[in-house]
């Protein structure tokens, strides 16, 4: 599921590439609609996500989609 966003323009970049995390909450979807709430994101992949980050914001697709093909960097950003 989609973390909780705390802007708009924080809430859009996905903390592990700084992509557009194309998020459908952030957009003003309701919430359910976003691609991200029906995804399933391993409790490993949010180690690659910095323990710095003053932002909640969705990991983007191709991320995910990297990690669970192992092709996503094993280290911290």
């Amino acid at each position: 599921m989609c973390m909780e966003v705390e802007s708009v323009m924080s809430g859009s970049k996905c903390p592990i590439c700084g992509g557009d995390n194309q998020c459908g909450n952030v957009a003003g979807m309701k919430h359910g609609e976003c691609w991200c709430d029906k995804a399933v994101f391993p409790q490993e992949i949010f180690e690659n996500v910095s323990s710095n980050s003053t932002t909640k914001s969705c990991i983007c697709q191709n991320c995910l989609e990297k990690f669970k093909k192992g092709n996503l960097p094993g280290t911290r950003i």
